[in-house]
Parts: C-alpha cells; structure tokens; sequence
C-alpha cells in the first residue's frame, strides 16, 4: 500500500511539474524572476522582466560611476532612425512558414540606444543593415553562445557525449545571477546542463560544462579564446564562460571583462548554425523541466528568455543577456529556405535616477529593435511572399 501511495505522490508531482512548465513557457516568466535582486537603478527584477534574463547579483554590478559613464557615451545617444549536426538525435526544425504580421513591428521607444546592432543573411552573410556594428561592449550571457559553441564540438569531436554525467562542484554552486542552484556533487547529463544554460541562462549550468570539458574554467576561457581567433573574431576577448561582470577584486587583479561586437556575434552565430545545426533543440525550446520528478529534488520548471520565440513568427533562437550595463540579444528567423540573424548589443532606455538603466523597459525595447531588424531583413531579402501559414483542416 505504501509503495503505491508513492507511486500516486511520484505521478502527481511528475503531471504537476510538466503543467507548471507550459504555463511558465507560454506567459515567458522564468523561475527566478520572482526573487532575483535589485539592479544598480533599484528596479525590480520582477516576473514581469521582458526576458527575465536578469543574470547578474547586486555584488555583480558595475559601479554606478561606469554605469553613468556607458550612459554619456556618444554611441548611446538616443536613436530615432531604426532602419540603419554535432548534437545526436537534435535534428533542426523545417522552417516555419509561420503567418507574417500584417505589418512592421512596432519600433523601439526613441529613449532606446544600443552600442551596436546588424542584420545579415544567414547563408551568404551579407550585411543586410547595420550600426556601429564594430564597437566593442560587454555581451552579458550572450557569451554563452560560445560556451555552447566549445561545448557542442568537443561532442563532435568524441570528447564528451550528451549522455555524460557531470558532477557540480562547489564552484558551480557559488556562482551567482541565474542559475539552476546546482549543489555540489549533484549530477546532470551535458544534455540537461545546456538546456539550462540556453533556457535558463544558467552561469552555474556554464562552470559546470566548462570544468566538464577542460578541467577547470580558466583553461575553459582560453579554448573560448582560440575559438574566436580560428572563427576571426577580431574584436572579441572572453573572460567568463557565462558573461557575468568582472568582480571589483578581479578587475584590481587585471582581468577584464567579456568584449565582443555585434559584428562578431553575428559571425560567430551564422558559423555555429552551420556548424551545428542542432542547436535549435535548444534555442528553440520554449519550456522545458530541470530535474524532473524526484521525490527528494523540487523540479525546475524553466521557460527561455527569449520572448520573440513566441511573438516573432519563424523565431527559432538564439540567445539573450542582461546586465546593467545593457540588454543584448542575438536572434534569427526564417522564412521558407532562408534565414536571417540580428544583434543588438547593449541596449539600454535611461532609468528615473541619473547613471541608471530602466531594466524592464531595456529588455522589452530590445526585443523591438531585434523584431525590427529581423523583419526588415526578411522583407530585403524577398521572401515574406511564403506567408501565410496554410489553414488546418
């Protein structure tokens, strides 16, 4: 009789974790953006934060002295003219002849600026529209991007498998921001751990994978490093292999911090698509549980950050980030055989306070520049007339 109940408790919990998570992927809040922390303009990381990608603590900040500087700078002045396989069973979705909308996205607010941003066409890589596309600023969990990019290859190359286990150390539990709160000891599949850095944005889910592959995360970083140069990232320099702020104490030490441009983010994710083309199980899932159904560990439903997922037709990836400093997303689209990529990088609307940044409204005017970006380059590149999507029967 009490193995039974047990069973009935497990069966409950399991049907209980998988509603909570649609319900979490379709209203596009993540787990933790109801008790993350402050940011350094005191706005609150709340549930309703456009991309819930608040991936930094408040011991992570940058001092509102820099913060006010990035704000003065000329390239963030307010902008008015908007128009400027290695993955096993990860097959990549046909693309979605999704219905178009009957006209452009709404354009980011004229408060909104951004240090850089670019549309290019995805298979030929030809600039379909850029601006200040070469100027270098902090990508925040952006950065991930290559951590998935070193990842997937060192599964191409037979290195690791997705199957692997890999085992958190204490490292991985006391990384800060978004994380999936790994314990050390706990162990996870290299499968679960990038569903968790790509949805959840997880910098514990990072150090892991990186301590996984190389041993430690600092030689992680350097392989991240010879990465950029083989994909001729010129102006990209990675830190972290999460994208959080460097610490006061490390900067003091002279490390920097994670650099790169919107030129080089579109760069390196066209080769990653075609590299790994898989990419898009992840990229692409909307929800998906963390842990699932143990009578011991709470399951973590994780929605993806990445709103235009579900308001951008034919959105299929890629990667959002947020720190004070700026909202960044690299996202893409496609549209019959054809497929473009847009990069705004460090986005930011002024906050109430002098050297502050409006979170909220950051993230959300992000995501327009990057709907506006992705469906001019669509209509430049001629194949909105696939539209719309055929009628059910």
């Amino acid at each position: 009789m009490q193995s039974r109940i047990k069973e009935y408790v497990v069966s409950g919990i399991a049907a209980a974790a998988v509603l909570i998570a649609f319900l979490f992927a379709f209203n596009g809040v993540s787990a933790d953006d109801k008790s993350e922390k402050k940011t350094a303009s005191s706005v609150p990381a709340e549930a309703s934060f456009e991309a819930g990608d608040d991936d930094l603590s408040e011991t992570e900040l940058i001092s509102p002295e820099e913060l006010e500087a990035l704000l003065s700078s000329s390239y963030f002045a307010a902008e008015t003219d908007s128009s400027a396989g290695s993955v096993p069973a990860a097959k990549a979705p046909a693309p979605k002849l999704a219905r178009v909308p009957a006209k452009a996205p709404r354009p980011a607010i004229k408060k909104f600026s951004c240090a850089g941003q670019i549309c290019i066409d995805a298979d030929s890589g030809e600039v379909l529209s850029a601006r200040n596309a070469d100027v270098r600023h902090p990508p925040a969990s952006v950065t991930k991007l290559m951590t998935l990019f070193v990842t997937l290859d060192a599964v191409k190359a037979g290195k690791i498998e997705l199957s692997t286990p890999v085992k958190a150390s204490l490292r991985a539990q006391q990384m800060g921001g978004t994380q999936v709160h790994l314990a050390a000891g706990e162990v996870h599949s290299v499968d679960d751990l990038l569903y968790a850095l790509m949805l959840q944005s997880a910098n514990d889910a990072a150090v892991a994978l990186a301590e996984a592959i190389c041993g430690n995360v600092e030689d992680f970083v350097v392989v991240m490093n010879a990465k950029a140069r083989e994909l001729g990232l010129k102006n990209t320099v990675f830190s972290t292999p999460h994208g959080l702020p460097v610490s006061k104490k490390d900067r003091a030490a002279g490390k920097k911090p994670d650099m790169t441009t919107a030129a080089d983010l579109a760069k390196l994710s066209r080769i990653l698509i075609k590299t790994h083309p898989g990419i898009f199980r992840y990229s692409a899932a909307k929800a998906k549980v963390f842990r699932e159904y143990s009578l011991n560990i709470k399951p973590l439903p994780m929605g993806n950050h990445n709103k235009l997922l579900r308001t951008f037709p034919g959105c299929d990836g890629l990667k959002t980030g947020w720190t004070n400093a700026g909202a960044s997303i690299v996202t893409t689209a496609s549209r019959g055989n054809r497929r473009v990529i847009a990069v705004v990088l460090g986005g930011i609307v002024p906050g109430a306070q002098k050297g502050s940044v409006d979170a909220k409204t950051s993230q959300r005017e992000r995501n327009q520049r990057a709907a506006e970006l992705m469906f001019d380059g669509l209509k430049k590149m001629g194949v909105l007339e696939y539209e719309p999507t055929p009628q059910q029967p």
